[in-house]
């Protein structure tokens, strides 16, 4: 069965890569899309003296070998199904390319109330985590919004309604709290779900598609996201979280808090403007966990008087971007920022530069990226490296 999958995927890929388009199949009133995402990066690190070299990240990795595909029946259900080839043999999940991107249907009979979306995909949440690298000029996300910090995807029931010629839309999802691990099968021990709301304004355009302004718009267009996520998780007594549950953001893996054994509310804003061939973007998030238990390690042995029984995280990103059309070229600067503890001594903080030179648009481009770690003052953050350098090639076929 696998090799049948792998033969479908190369089949389909190489058809459509001849075509530089998806295949549309239609019968009737049902249509079918099928495309694929390929995306291949080399990639090289520098480690400061007296650090610990991790020469494995000194590889050539295959990032994407996607192939999507999704349906509409009538004009009322529409379905959405993608795959990841690359990850499959990964027994790590990892929230920014998991094995399965999308598994769910949506319902629009409804049209005067809102859209259900039923199944597993993306979280309406963070402006930067709903947007996928393919349309990103970088390869991986700021650290805030990557998916080590609040999940990506889940399998949950998702409301959607938009207003104003789609310049407004509002999302309301609950959800089941674990993320990508649910693809286990299984919720943890707390029985609980997540919940989620998000609504975005853009003017005088719906919300952009990616970050970089390749229209090269005449006129500016802007666009405002706020949005909060709530979960009340209580570990009955001897139970623990699914594995890989509360993320890999930190070399102490009991400070990981991507799920939080107690309350966890998050909330965050973002903001981009576009305007003649430039955009900047800015998002940033703040995360409060209260443990239910008063030794939680996320309370750093402090006592209650100090941490009033509760934690603070966050970040922010900011980011800006040119896009030369006379060349096909899309230069990017981002600087970013964490504090993955507030009762832990140290900050975060990193630049990001990148140059992508598109071929055909975002459909096939070459991407180019450099990585400063400005400083690592949290002796509780995984990114122990002086400089990454990242030079890969995508093919966008959707």
């Amino acid at each position: 069965m696998k090799k049948i999958i792998i033969a479908l995927f190369i089949v389909c890929t190489t058809t459509i890569g001849f075509a530089q388009e998806p295949v549309k199949i239609n019968n009737g009133d049902h249509t079918m899309t099928i495309g694929g995402v390929f995306s291949t990066f080399m990639n090289w690190r520098d480690y400061p003296a007296g650090v610990t070299e991790n020469l494995a990240k000194n590889t050539m990795k295959i990032k994407d070998a996607r192939l999507t595909i999704e349906g509409k029946v009538g004009d009322d259900y529409e379905y959405q199904l993608g795959v990841n080839f690359a990850a499959l043999s990964s027994a790590v999940i990892d929230p920014s390319g998991p094995a399965l991107y999308d598994a769910n249907f949506t319902y629009k009979g409804f049209k005067k109330i809102a859209n259900i979306t039923i199944g597993y995909g993306k979280i309406p949440y963070s402006n930067a985590s709903m947007i996928e690298h393919e349309w990103s000029p970088f390869w991986s996300r700021a650290t805030i919004s990557k998916g080590d910090c609040f999940s990506r995807r889940d399998v949950g029931i998702k409301l959607t309604r938009s207003f104003w010629k789609d310049r407004i839309t509002a999302f309301a999802g609950v959800y089941t709290g674990v993320g990508e691990v649910v693809l286990t099968g299984t919720n943890d021990p707390s029985g609980a779900y997540e919940y989620v709301g998000r609504v975005q304004v853009s003017y005088p355009d719906k919300m952009p598609k990616g970050f970089a302004d390749t229209k090269v718009r005449t006129t500016p267009n802007f666009a405002l996201g706020l949005n909060s996520r709530y979960s009340k998780r209580s570990l009955p007594v001897g139970t623990t979280f699914l594995a890989g549950e509360v993320g890999a953001l930190l070399n102490d893996t009991t400070l990981n808090f991507k799920v939080v054994n107690g309350e966890k509310i998050v909330y965050g804003a973002d903001f981009s403007v576009e305007y003649m061939g430039f955009s900047a973007q800015f998002e940033g998030h703040t995360i409060k966990g209260t443990p239910q238990n008063a030794n939680d390690p996320l309370l750093a042995g402090l006592p209650k008087t100090l941490t009033k029984g509760y934690f603070q995280a966050g970040g922010w990103f900011g980011q800006l971007n040119y896009y030369s059309k006379k060349i096909k070229t899309i230069v990017s600067a981002r600087y970013d920022e964490m504090n993955a503890n507030d009762l832990i001594t140290g900050v975060s903080k990193n630049l990001a530069v990148s140059l992508c030179y598109q071929l055909n648009g975002y459909k096939s481009m070459i991407r180019a990226e450099f990585y400063r770690n400005l400083s690592q003052t949290e002796a509780i953050n995984t990114s122990k490296w002086n400089n990454e350098w990242r030079v890969g090639w995508q093919l966008n076929l959707q």
